[in-house]
């Protein structure tokens, strides 16, 4: 008698059978056309690396979800990417050096030790695009249109687009002198959007600031408000701007999206630089697509220079129908 453990699959991990496959497929090609034809072009990076290649430049959020092995012939350690967007970082720094600009797509598996949320997965089909090489907000808005025309492609419906900029956040911490633990309580209390333990750090620290960032959610109105209230420090007021211009933008290409801003949307901020943004479906209470600005990694790989993405999971987006 064959026991039903031979049949069981890891937790996270799920077979796809013919009728979904199919529709993975159509949705991929789809989404890798429509990229194609805004000049983005198809890299395929490895599954697997040298753990210090594929961790360079990335934090300690993606070294945790990263699974590890000994590499039998070399005695070195190696990953499984649980993100593809610093291979393709790598790639613009070591294989395209000699560009100017690129625009680079990508389709595959990533693996993580631990899903997102309560039973979600951890093998995802990652799909997205990265811009390197422009350092104004025009970049982010041709990879914001690309990532909405992959959401329109999967027939999502009522979208949501967040924006947010983690330069505003960053400044705060050095404009009041934030120390590595107090920071650390900060973004914990930011990322659960919680006053009241943010009340409770006075009189550690002047929360006033921190306190108005919270506050500050809603239409593009929120951006005159920000104005008003935030320090007018030369580094805030340029990223007010550049999410104006994008806003501005926005409004007259997707009169009928649905836009929202959050000034205290600082996860991954030691990851991203300034402008981020995350898509939402109705009846869905996670993202669907996220990305935004990244400037920092490609110093890493010997070339820093502008770069701006988004990604999305194509096991996700075909569920969106």
């Amino acid at each position: 008698m064959v026991s039903d453990a031979n049949w069981l699959l890891p937790e996270g991990v799920e077979e796809i059978l013919p009728d979904e496959a199919l529709k993975l497929e159509m949705l991929r090609r789809s989404i890798l056309d429509d990229l194609q034809s805004r000049k983005f072009q198809l890299v395929t990076p490895p599954v697997m690396e040298f753990v210090d290649s594929l961790l360079t430049g990335t934090g300690e959020e993606l070294d945790t979800q990263t699974y590890k092995f000994m590499d039998q012939h070399t005695h070195r350690m190696l990953g499984i990417r649980a993100d593809m967007t610093p291979q393709i970082a790598r790639i613009d720094a070591h294989y395209l050096a000699d560009n100017e600009i690129n625009r680079l797509c990508y389709a595959g598996t990533v693996l993580r030790t631990q899903p997102d949320q309560v039973g979600g997965q951890r093998e995802l089909l990652q799909i997205g695009a990265e811009l390197f090489g422009v350092d104004d907000e025009s970049a982010d808005i041709e990879v914001i249109e690309a990532m909405l025309q992959a959401l329109a492609l999967s027939n999502a419906s009522e979208v949501t687009l967040s924006l947010g900029h983690v330069g505003i956040y960053r400044t705060l911490l050095q404009i009041h002198q934030v120390d590595q633990q107090m920071e650390a309580r900060l973004f914990d209390i930011l990322l659960r959007k919680s006053t009241p333990d943010l009340d409770a750090l006075v009189p550690e620290i002047d929360i006033a600031a921190f306190k108005q960032l919270l506050a500050l959610q809603g239409d593009a109105s929120v951006i005159e408000e920000a104005r008003r209230v935030l320090p007018g420090n030369d580094a805030i007021n340029t990223a007010l701007q550049q999410i104006q211009n994008v806003v501005s933008h926005l409004a007259k290409a997707q009169g009928d999206l649905n836009l929202h801003l959050d000034f205290a949307d600082v996860f991954g901020y030691r990851y991203h630089t300034g402008l981020k943004f995350s898509a939402y479906v109705a009846g869905r209470g996670r993202t669907v697509a996220k990305g935004g600005r990244y400037d920092r990694i490609g110093e890493q790989f010997g070339r820093a220079r502008p770069a701006t993405g988004f990604s999305a999971d194509l096991k996700s987006l075909v569920k969106l129908a």
